[in-house]
């Protein structure tokens, strides 16, 4: 899982590089009057930065889950609802 999880992230790293590129490319070259972004660049712009908000939002449980595992959190305070253990 952590393998998996590093991975996403190097790639939401990458994508970010590749968003603020996309985004400086358009504010040069496609930017109505007002100063909005329009047309292909603004499509582009918007659909990396959505896939990059996916990617972290659903890596930081799983990056904290894996800490809980290999920390070995007791199950009373690692914060996932559960089962839990009769005393």
């Amino acid at each position: 899982m952590l393998d998996e999880t590093a991975a996403h992230l190097l790639t939401g790293s990458l994508l970010c590089a590749l968003d603020a590129a996309s985004l400086v490319i358009g504010m040069n070259v496609s930017v109505t009057k007002a100063g909005h972004l329009y047309g292909f660049w603004a499509a582009l712009a918007a659909a990396i930065s959505s896939y990059v908000l996916i990617i972290f939002v659903l890596l930081v449980p799983r990056l904290y889950s894996a800490y809980v595992e290999m920390n070995d959190v007791h199950p009373d305070l690692n914060g996932f609802v559960g089962r839990q253990r009769r005393r």
